[in-house]
C-alpha cells in the first residue's frame, strides 16, 4: 500500500509511505494495532520533502509533490490513498494542504483521509515518553495559533499507534491553558510549537521540557490513520479552523435613500 501524507499545519511536510501488506512478521503483528488488523509491516518512507516557512505553503506544495512522486521508488507503483492534516491551524496553510490532498485523491481516484495535526504531535511525544519508561502518560499538546494564542488539548495513548483525546481542542492564550487542566490532574509532558514558543507551558508538566515534534509528522500521521481505519472509523477531511479567517469578504454597501 502506498500512501501520500501531507501536513501543512505549521510549515509543510510531505511523505510517500509504503506499507508492506505481504509481510508476515508475527512480532510486529502482536505489538501493533495496524499490523494486527491489516496484516501490514512497518511503514517505510520512500520519499519526503519539508520546508519550514509558515507562509509559503501554496508556493511550495506543487514542487514538493512533484519531486516526491517522481522519486524512483515511488514512480514505479500508483498511490492507494492520501492522508492529510486537518488542523487546527491557521486558515491559509491548512487549506493549501487539504486542497492539494483532495486534488490528488480526485485525479487518481483514491480515498483521502484526515487526521488532526495535534493527534500526530501527541503520538510522537508519547513515543518518546514510552522509550523513557513512563506508565500511561498524559501529554499536553499546544501548537501556535498566532495572535499570542495556542491550540491546546490533552492526550493519552490508545495502543501503540493511536491516541485518545482527553479534552476538546481549545484556542486560547497560554495563560488560560492551566485553568482548563484542573479536572485532568497530572500532565507528564508538553509538546508542540506553542509549547516551544511559550516556555511557561512546560511548567505545567512534570517533565519540565518540550518534546519533539513542534509540528505534525507525516509518518506518524499515517500510523494514526491506519490504526483508526483498522477499527472501521471514517476519517473526514473537514478542516479544524476553530476561528474565522483573518481576511473577510467585504459586506455589501448599504443603499442611500
Amino acid at each position: 500500500m502506498r500512501i501520500l501524507s501531507i501536513d501543512s499545519s505549521l510549515g509543510t511536510q510531505l511523505a510517500v509511505v509504503d506499507i508492506d501488506e505481504a509481510a508476515e512478521d508475527a512480532s510486529t503483528a502482536e505489538t501493533s494495532q495496524t499490523a494486527g488488523r491489516l496484516g501490514a509491516g512497518a511503514p517505510r518512507v520512500l520519499s519526503q520533502a519539508e520546508q519550514a516557512d509558515t507562509r509559503r505553503h501554496a508556493e511550495s506544495l506543487g514542487q514538493m509533490l512533484s519531486e516526491a512522486l517522481s522519486a524512483p521508488d515511488v514512480a514505479e507503483r500508483p498511490l492507494d490513498a492520501v492522508v492529510a492534516a486537518t488542523g487546527p491551524a491557521p486558515f491559509t496553510g491548512l487549506r493549501a494542504g487539504l486542497v492539494t490532498a483532495r486534488v490528488v485523491g480526485r485525479t487518481r481516484g483514491i480515498p483521502v483521509h484526515g487526521v488532526s495535526s495535534l493527534d500526530a504531535v501527541a503520538r510522537r511525544a508519547l513515543d518518546e515518553l514510552g522509550a523513557e519508561g513512563e506508565a500511561d502518560p498524559v501529554v499536553l499538546v499546544a501548537t501556535d495559533a498566532r495572535r499570542r494564542e495556542v491550540y491546546a488539548a490533552l492526550f493519552r495513548a490508545n495502543g501503540p499507534d493511536d491516541v485518545t483525546r482527553l479534552t476538546e481542542i481549545d484556542v486560547c492564550p497560554p495563560a488560560q491553558v492551566a485553568g482548563r487542566l484542573d479536572e485532568v490532574g497530572v500532565v507528564d509532558a508538553v509538546a508542540g510549537s506553542g509549547a516551544a514558543l511559550y516556555p511557561e507551558l512546560a511548567e505545567l508538566a512534570s517533565s519540565r521540557e518540550v518534546l519533539a515534534p513542534v509540528s505534525g509528522d507525516a509518518l506518524t500521521q499515517v500510523r494514526v490513520a491506519l490504526a483508526r481505519l483498522g477499527r472501521g472509523e471514517e476519517l473526514g477531511t473537514q478542516p479544524l479552523y476553530l476561528r474565522h479567517a483573518d481576511v473577510q469578504m467585504p459586506a455589501a454597501r448599504k443603499r442611500v435613500r
